[in-house]
Order: structure tokens, then sequence, then C-alpha cells
């Protein structure tokens, strides 16, 4: 396939950028020039050439490369570099001093949507509610997070998971709290100009349970679960706060803060949508960007354990996602992303065999950084923690 070959050395000449800029959405980095690909004069034997030659570059040897610089700081300047603010966050409003209910804003088949207030952010929150559809009795809670754009009144967990559906037969209360962009879920150090007042592990910990009890009928019993940032964080919440969570599951999470490609795909996911890095946990290596669960893996002993991650091998369902691989920028994207996954996920499983933590951890032999290869494990994961939740 002449027609390739030049096409095919613009995709693999940018692989490394790419790959250290981790989480950029649609927008290639500095430098990139996928753009001058034209996906229309591609066909699927051009497209398996392409995810064949970037899948050949193991993100390992990218790791390697920031190692030798430390936590050098990869340049995300200049034209395409950074995306629109999707999602404005919710302002400060100085007069919220309470954390409360206020009201059930709507519903929408068994969805209820909460409006409450958090002292901690001095703003609303919405919340995304299903409760218990199987007994008027007590229930556990389980708490899901959403991926980088955490839309409100439709995240990712609503129109793309539909776990309503998924969870109907399941005597559980759904919460999915909204509106937390780019946020890692995590306290900042600092209020971003862009980002907004971020208060989210306050929030989640020691504001959000109260309200929730007063509502609704639980057993005491909590869990945890998230995709990509989602799951990241979920999983340094449920080792952080095991007294109020007793399973977590994550899909396609990065569970170290500390090393090189992990700084760079935190800061990527902020910088590329106008934060300041440093606003959420000061200076890389700072005791704040101590939320590596890798550090402390053993703090997880107790806890039902399972996380998931895909590979470097397209299956049907990504060609499905992309378009039918005519959206390939974001396929070489998803790719790139899984195989740091994938990576970052082996690494975790080392830490907490080290740690004698029981897990469970499912490998799919196919599967980018999407939503189809999020959900292809969601029931092996409910189905792992669930007993915990049932005392």
């Amino acid at each position: 396939m002449p027609v390739l070959v030049p096409r095919l050395a613009t995709v693999t000449a940018t692989v490394g950028a790419l790959a250290l800029a981790l989480t950029l959405g649609s927008v290639a980095p500095a430098g990139a020039q996928l753009g001058s690909i034209d996906p229309s004069a591609l066909g699927l034997e051009d497209l398996d050439a392409i995810m064949e030659a970037v899948g050949s570059v193991p993100l390992g040897s990218a790791a390697g490369s920031l190692g030798s610089v430390g936590s050098a700081d990869i340049p995300l300047d200049g034209e395409g570099s950074s995306q629109p603010l999707r999602n404005e966050p919710r302002p400060v409003d100085p007069t919220i001093t309470e954390s409360e209910f206020i009201e059930v804003e709507r519903t929408s088949g068994d969805y209820e949507y909460w409006k409450v207030t958090s002292a901690a952010m001095r703003r609303e929150v919405i919340l995304e509610v299903v409760p218990s559809r199987v007994s008027d009795g007590p229930a556990p809670v389980l708490y899901m997070l959403d991926g980088v754009d955490a839309p409100e009144y439709n995240s990712g967990w609503n129109h793309q998971a539909r776990i309503d559906t998924r969870l109907r037969d399941e005597n559980v209360h759904v919460f999915v709290p909204t509106g937390a962009y780019a946020s890692y879920y995590t306290d900042w150090e600092n209020a971003d100009p862009v980002l907004g007042f971020n208060k989210w592990e306050t929030f989640l910990i020691q504001e959000l349970p109260g309200i929730v009890e007063e509502r609704l009928n639980t057993n005491g019993r909590n869990a945890i679960g998230g995709i990509s940032m989602g799951g990241q964080a979920a999983m340094h919440l449920a080792a952080t706060y095991p007294e109020i969570y007793q399973g977590v599951m994550s899909f396609s999470g990065y569970y170290s803060t500390m090393d090189a490609l992990g700084y760079q795909t935190v800061r990527g996911t902020l910088e590329t949508r106008g934060g300041d890095v440093e606003n959420m946990w000061g200076p890389h290596r700072g005791e704040r960007w101590q939320n590596d669960t890798i550090s402390h893996a053993e703090d997880l002993k107790g806890t039902r354990v399972f996380f998931s991650a895909g590979s470097n091998v397209a299956g049907p369902d990504d060609f499905a996602n992309y378009g039918g691989g005519a959206d390939f920028m974001n396929m070489v994207l998803g790719q790139l992303l899984e195989m740091g996954v994938l990576e970052g996920s082996k690494a975790f499983e080392r830490a907490l065999d080290r740690a004698g933590v029981e897990h469970r951890v499912d490998y799919a032999e196919t599967g980018f950084h999407n939503w189809p290869n999020f959900l292809k494990n969601f029931d092996n994961g409910w189905e792992h923690i669930k007993p915990a939740l049932e005392g």
C-alpha cells in the first residue's frame, strides 16, 4: 500500500508526543500532524496498519524517556494544544454555609436529579440518583464517578452506561455526583480561574454521606467506582477512607501520580483544558501529590477491590465507537491512553500483590480508552464488590 507510507510515517512520528500528553481528548498536542491525514481516504487495512504501528511503540519506553528528565514538563503550548472549556464550573456562592438537600429538581424515568449544597465548595451540586427499586428496606450505596467531562444532568453513567438499567434488579442506591469537570474529585489547594473552586474530596467524604442517609434508607455499607479520571479518584478514596467504602471498582484508571507518566497525564488533563496544575496539588512531588494509590496499596486490605484495563489491540467495538475508524485521530489517542492504563494497571497489580491485598483485575484482549471498553467489565466488577455491600 504505497499511499500509506507518508501517512503512516506522520502518525508514528507523533506517537511519542501523544503518549506524553495523554487525556488530551480530541485535540492533538503541539507538533502533531494527524489532521493532515484525510480519514475518508483510509480503508480498514490502512487503519489496521496505523494501529499496529502505534501499538508497536511500547509505552514503557515513553515512560522511561520521561524518567530520564524527571519532572520536566513536556511543552503543551502552541496552536491546537488546548481545548475550549466544555463545562463551566458552578460559581462560588458566599451565602452557602451549610451542606444540605435542597430539592429534587426533576425526575426522568428512574432518575432523580437532586440539588444539594456544599459548604466546602460554597456552591450547588447536582446529583444523579437512582434509589433502589427492589426494596423499601435498607440498601447499600454505590457512588459512581464520571470521567474528565463530568457533565451535569447527563453523566456518562447515565447516557453511556445506562446504570439504572444495569442495576435495575439490585438492591442498591446509586449516586453520581456531576459537575466535577477535570477536577480529579480532589481538594484543590487554590481556586483555579478556569476550572473553579474544587473541594470534591471533602464533599464526597464529609458532606454527601450525611445527606444520603437523611434522605434514603441505607444499611451503612458503601462502595465507590469510576472510569478513567473517576476510576483513579475512586481507588484513592477507597484506600484513604476504608471506614467509608467497603468496595471499589475502577475501569481504566491510572493509579500513580508520582511517576513521570502519571504526572504528565494529570498535567495534560488540566492544562489542555485551561487549568493550572499547581492549583490542584501544588508543585509536583510535594506532599499533596501523594494521592498515589500505588504508594499505599496496603491500605486497601479488607476492601473488595476490582479494576480492569483494555489493550493496544482494536476490537469491533472500537471501530464502531470511532465511526468505523473514520475518527482515527481519537482512535489513536484512545489506543495510547489505554496503553498507559494497561502498564499502570500491571504496576498497581504488582503493588497489591506485594502488600498482600486480595483483588480481581480483568485484562481485556481488545479495547481502547472508551465507554464500550469500560463497560465490558462492569458486570464482573459489580459481582466482585457486591458481597461487601451485603454485610
